[in-house]
C-alpha cells in the first residue's frame, strides 16, 4: 500500500493508518488508505469500519494485489490475485497432493484440505505477504534424508523473499517501522496541547492540570513496567539482575516524548514554555497592544494584516486557490464583474493584485441582558482575501483577524486613532506588497470594500447613524418623505465628487453635517478607497432581519384577521411541516403573540428565510388566489431568490428593478397606514449595486458574524475580564495557527462516507446505456448515496436544476450519485414541471423514463431542492433564481 501524499509505501493497513496520523493529518478528516478511494472519516474507528465492511474494497483488495503467479507441478502462470492463487492450491490439496505453505518465512506443508484453511486461518489470517510461486512436495522432499543438508532442505521450501514490483507490497519490513524522530513526537504533542487550549476551550489552568496528572500517572506505571519486563524475559528465558531491568525500564520511560516534554524542564511542562514553542513552531503571528493617546491606559489590540497575509501565501494550498484573472464574462459572476472594481486604480488594472473585504461590527461577550451588557461590548474588524472563490471564503479560517477594542474606546476617540496600525500596513500593501516566495516577486493589494451592517457602514463610512433623519441613505441623497413616491431611476445617487466637496464644506465649519454627512471616513487614508464606492449593502440585514421579518408580520396578521388562517393554526402547521435536508437544519420556530406586537416576527436570518420559502407549502392551500397580503409575500419571496444568486444577468436586473416598484406599490395600496422603512428604500438600489459590486451575496455579512461565537465561548471558559482583549486575540491566532500548520483553512472539494463499487454488467439496462453513453470504457462504477462538495451535501432523492426549456428551469432527480477519481457525477431522471404561480413553485411529474448524467457543472444552481406533497401534488420551490 502506497500513501496518497507521499512515496511512503507498506504492506499493512495499520501501518498505513498511523503514518497518516503521525504526517499528513489534514483538519478533522481521514482519508482511506486506498489511493483511489475518495472516502474520508471524521474518527479511526469509522475509517476501520469503512475498511472491513465495505464491499467496494473486497474487490479493490482483489484488483490492486493482483501480480504474476506461478505452480511447477501443472504449469499454471497467470496474472491474477492472491485469492485466485489460494484457490488454485486449494485443487492440488482436493486431489491429496502435498504443497508448501504459500505464505512467506512458513515452512509448514501439507496434502490435507481441512489443516492448511486451519493453518491459514490461525497463523496467517491478516498476512499478505504471499510467495508468487509454490511447488508441489514430494514425499522425499516433505521428509528430507539424513544425507540432505539443512540448507538444501530450507531452500527446497522457501522462496526468496523479495517480492515483484507488481505486487502492491513493500519489499522491506523496515519501511513497516518507520522511524519517527522526536522532534515530530513533540510537535503531535504540542498540537494535541493547541487544540485543546483553541478549539475545544480547555482553560490554561485545567490543561496544566491535566499534563500535571498525566505524568503523575506515568510515574507511577514505571513499578508495573518494570515487573511485566521481568515477566517477559523470564518467559524467554533471559536471566537479568533487576539493577539491569531497572535501567531498561528508566531508558524506556526517559525516551518517551510525552513525558520528556512535560517534565519540569520540558519544552511544554508551563503555559508560558508553550506557548514560547507555539510561537516558534506554529507560525503564531502575536497580537500587538496598541494605546489610542500616549498618556491613557485604553488599549486595543491589532494583528499585522501583512504578516498574517505574507504567512498565507506561503502556503501552497492556499496560493494555488487565488484568482487573479479579469476575463470577461456574460452577466454578473464575482466583484471582478462590477464597475467598482473594474475603475480602481490599482486592482482594476495590474494583473496581479491582492483584494481584500474588511468587515466591521460590535458584538457582545456578555450576557445581552445582563447588568453587564455595553460594559465589555467589543468592537471587532476582520478581514478576508476576495480573490478565494466564495465557496472557499465561506470557511471560518479563511477569516481573520485585524483589530479588537472596547467600544466605548472607539467611540471616544476616533477611528483615526483605532484604525492608525492597519491603515499604516494597508498603505504598505499598496505601495510596496507583501512577498511571495513562490513569485519571487512582490504582491500589490488594497482594500476593495467593508462589509457592515447599517451602522457600522454608517458609523466608519462618516454618514449620519440615525436613520430617521432627512439624509437617512448612503447610496443616493434623497428625503425620507420621497422613499414612497419617487422611481428608482429618479434617486439622486451620490458621487464621489460630490462627497468630497461635502468634506470641503465640513472641513471649512460652516455646517456639522452636510447631506447626510457628518465627517470622513478614516479608511479614506488609503489611495485606492472611497467611502460612496466601499461600502456595499448587506442582504442579512436588509432583508432577512429587515424587510422580511417585517412584512411577514404584517401579512400574516392581515390573512388571520380576514379569517384564512388561524394564529393557532399557523403555528401548529409551522411545527408539523415535514421539513427536510437543509430546511431541517433552519426550520423557522412558532410565531409568539409577543412578536406580532412588535410589528415583525421573531426568528434569525435563516429561520426567516427558510419560513418566506416555505411558506406557500405551509399555508398556500388555505389563501384563496389573488390575495393581496399573499401577492406581497410572494413578492418578497421572488425578490429573495434573486438577490441571494450569484450568477445574474442584466435581464434579470431589469426584472429585478421592475419587481421592487410593484412591490412597493402593492405595499402601500393594501396598507396605506404602513410607513416604510429605510430598509425598504436600501433595497430598492439593489439592482444597480449588483451592477457596481458584482452578485451582493458573496459580499453579506452572515459568514462573519459566525465568527463572534469563538470568542464568546473563549470568554465563558476563561471567566477574567483582564486584559480580555489580548486573551481573545490571542487565542484567536493561535487556532489560526493550528489550523494552518494542519492545512485545514479549506473545506474538502469532495468528502464521501461510503461508496459502492458495482460492475456495470449487473446493473438494469437503462442504467447500463446511460453509463456507457457517458463512459464507453468503464467496466465497473462506485455509487454513493451522499457526498458533499464544497460543504454541500447532496442526497440521493434531492432535486437539481439544469438548463432551460421555453423559459423555464428544468428539474432532475437525482436517482444515483457516481464518485470516480475525486469527480462526482449525478445519475438522474428528468421531472416535467409546471410553474405555480399562487406558489411562487414548480410542480413536478416523473413521466420521463430515460436516465441523464449530468455534472456539477452543469446545474442552474449549486443549492439542491428538496420536494414536497402539497395538496396531493408533488413541488419543489427554489432557493435562488434559476434563470440567467
Amino acid at each position: 500500500m502506497q500513501c496518497q501524499f507521499c512515496s511512503f509505501v507498506c504492506s499493512s493497513q495499520e501501518v498505513l493508518l498511523r503514518h497518516h496520523q503521525l504526517r499528513h493529518r489534514r483538519g478533522f478528516h481521514l482519508p482511506c488508505v486506498y489511493s483511489d478511494c475518495v472516502c474520508s472519516f471524521r474518527t479511526r474507528g469509522a475509517l476501520k469500519s469503512h475498511l472491513s465492511l465495505s464491499r467496494s474494497h473486497n474487490r479493490a483488495k482483489k484488483r490492486q494485489e493482483i501480480s504474476t503467479f506461478f505452480c511447477d507441478f501443472c504449469e499454471f502462470k497467470e496474472n491474477c490475485s492472491q485469492h485466485t492463487f489460494i484457490s488454485h492450491i486449494l485443487r492440488h490439496l482436493k486431489k491429496h497432493q502435498t504443497v508448501s505453505c504459500p505464505f512467506q518465512k512458513c515452512d509448514y506443508v501439507t496434502n490435507n484440505l481441512s489443516t492448511f484453511t486451519s493453518h491459514t486461518s490461525r497463523k496467517h489470517k491478516n498476512s499478505k505477504d504471499i510467495k508468487n510461486c509454490i511447488r508441489l512436495i514430494s514425499h522425499a522432499d516433505a521428509c528430507p534424508s539424513e544425507s540432505s543438508s539443512p540448507d538444501e532442505s530450507l531452500n527446497t521450501s522457501q522462496e526468496p523473499e523479495t517480492l515483484p514490483s507488481g505486487s502492491g507490497v513493500a519489499s522491506s519490513d523496515k519501511q513497516d517501522n518507520e522511524f519517527v524522530d522526536y522532534q515530530c513526537l513533540e510537535h503531535k504533542i504540542a498540537r494535541l496541547f493547541l487544540c485543546m487550549q483553541t478549539l475545544l476551550h480547555v482553560s490554561k489552568s485545567a490543561l496544566q492540570r491535566i499534563i500535571e496528572e498525566i505524568g503523575d500517572i506515568l510515574k507511577f506505571s514505571q513499578v508495573h513496567s518494570f515487573q511485566r519486563i521481568k515477566e517477559v524475559l523470564a518467559e524467554q528465558n533471559i536471566e537479568a539482575d533487576d539493577d539491569v531491568i531497572k535501567n531498561i525500564n528508566d531508558a524506556l520511560f526517559k525516551t518517551n516524548p510525552l513525558i520528556i516534554s512535560t517534565e519540569p524542564k520540558g519544552a511544554l511542562s508551563t503555559d508560558y514554555k508553550r506557548n514560547f514553542y507555539f510561537k516558534n513552531n506554529f507560525h503564531v503571528i502575536e497580537p500587538k497592544e496598541y494605546t489610542y493617546k500616549a498618556r491613557t491606559r485604553n488599549t486595543f489590540v491589532y494583528v499585522s494584516v501583512n504578516q498574517v497575509l505574507e504567512n498565507l501565501l506561503k502556503e501552497r494550498s492556499f496560493f494555488e486557490k487565488l484568482a487573479f484573472d479579469k476575463e470577461i464574462s456574460e452577466g454578473y459572476r464575482s466583484f471582478r464583474d462590477g464597475q467598482y472594481f473594474k475603475n480602481n486604480k490599482l486592482l482594476g488594472l495590474q494583473d496581479t493584485c491582492i483584494s481584500l473585504a474588511l468587515y466591521i461590527d460590535d458584538f457582545e461577550i456578555c450576557n445581552p441582558l445582563g447588568t453587564s451588557r455595553k460594559i465589555h461590548k467589543i468592537t471587532a474588524f476582520f478581514w478576508v482575501v476576495l480573490n478565494l472563490s466564495a465557496r472557499f471564503r465561506s470557511t471560518l479560517p479563511s477569516i481573520q483577524l485585524a483589530l479588537l477594542g472596547k467600544s466605548v474606546d472607539v467611540k471616544q476617540f476616533g477611528y483615526d486613532a483605532f484604525l492608525y496600525p492597519l491603515i499604516e500596513d494597508l498603505k504598505c500593501l499598496e505601495s510596496t506588497g507583501v512577498y511571495v516566495e513562490s513569485l519571487n516577486s512582490f504582491l500589490k493589494g488594497t482594500v476593495f470594500c467593508v462589509c457592515a451592517d447599517n451602522l457600522g457602514a454608517h458609523s466608519l463610512a462618516g454618514f449620519l447613524e440615525s436613520f430617521n433623519v432627512d439624509k437617512f441613505c448612503r447610496f443616493c441623497s434623497i428625503d425620507k418623505h420621497q422613499i414612497a413616491t419617487l422611481d428608482p431611476t429618479e434617486f439622486p445617487l451620490r458621487t464621489v465628487e460630490q462627497h468630497n466637496i461635502f468634506l470641503e464644506e465640513l472641513e471649512a465649519g460652516q455646517r456639522q453635517t452636510v447631506c447626510g454627512v457628518k465627517g470622513s471616513c478614516a479608511l479614506s487614508a488609503l489611495s485606492y478607497f472611497h467611502p460612496v464606492t466601499g461600502f456595499p449593502p448587506d442582504i442579512l440585514h436588509d432583508f432577512f432581519e429587515g424587510v422580511v421579518p417585517v412584512e411577514l408580520c404584517l401579512c400574516l396578521q392581515d390573512l388571520i384577521r380576514k379569517g384564512f388562517i388561524t394564529f393557532e393554526g399557523l403555528n401548529k402547521r409551522i411545527k408539523s411541516f415535514p421539513y427536510k435536508f437543509s430546511d431541517k437544519l433552519n426550520k423557522p420556530q412558532q410565531i409568539t403573540k409577543a412578536s406580532f406586537g412588535t410589528g415583525r416576527v421573531s426568528g434569525n436570518g435563516h429561520e426567516n428565510w427558510t419560513l418566506l420559502r416555505l411558506l406557500p407549502f405551509i399555508i398556500g392551500t388555505r389563501i384563496p388566489e389573488h390575495e393581496p397580503s399573499w401577492e406581497i409575500l410572494m413578492d418578497l419571496k421572488e425578490l429573495v431568490e434573486i438577490v441571494v444568486s450569484t450568477t445574474l444577468s442584466e435581464e434579470i436586473l431589469s426584472y429585478l428593478d421592475t419587481k421592487i416598484l410593484d412591490h412597493r406599490r402593492l405595499l402601500t395600496e393594501t396598507f396605506p397606514d404602513f410607513n416604510l422603512k429605510p430598509k425598504h428604500h436600501y433595497i430598492e438600489h439593489y439592482s444597480h449595486l449588483v451592477r457596481c459590486f458584482g452578485p451582493l451575496v458573496d459580499l453579506w455579512t452572515i459568514r462573519f458574524e459566525s465568527k463572534h461565537n469563538f470568542f464568546k465561548k473563549t470568554v465563558h471558559d476563561v471567566q477574567c475580564f483582564k486584559n480580555i482583549l489580548l486573551t481573545l486575540s490571542s487565542k484567536h491566532q493561535q487556532m489560526m495557527a493550528y489550523f494552518l500548520d494542519g492545512h485545514s483553512l479549506f473545506k474538502p472539494s469532495l468528502h464521501v462516507d461510503n461508496i459502492d463499487t458495482v460492475d456495470i454488467c449487473f446493473l438494469n439496462e437503462t442504467l447500463q446505456k446511460c453509463l456507457k453513453l457517458k463512459y464507453p470504457h468503464v467496466k465497473a462504477v462506485s455509487f454513493a448515496k451522499c457526498v458533499y462538495l464544497y460543504g454541500t451535501q447532496y442526497v440521493k432523492g434531492m432535486i437539481i436544476s439544469s438548463g432551460q426549456l421555453s423559459g423555464l428551469p428544468e428539474f432532475y432527480k437525482i436517482l444515483n450519485i457516481l464518485v470516480d477519481s475525486g469527480k462526482v457525477s449525478f445519475v438522474a431522471t428528468k421531472l416535467s414541471s409546471w410553474f405555480m404561480e399562487h406558489y411562487r413553485s414548480y410542480r413536478l411529474d416523473s413521466s420521463y423514463k430515460d436516465l441523464e448524467i449530468l455534472d456539477p457543472e452543469d446545474l442552474n444552481d449549486y443549492h439542491p431542492l428538496s420536494e414536497y406533497c402539497v395538496a396531493g401534488q408533488l413541488m419543489v420551490t427554489p432557493v435562488t433564481c434559476l434563470l440567467h
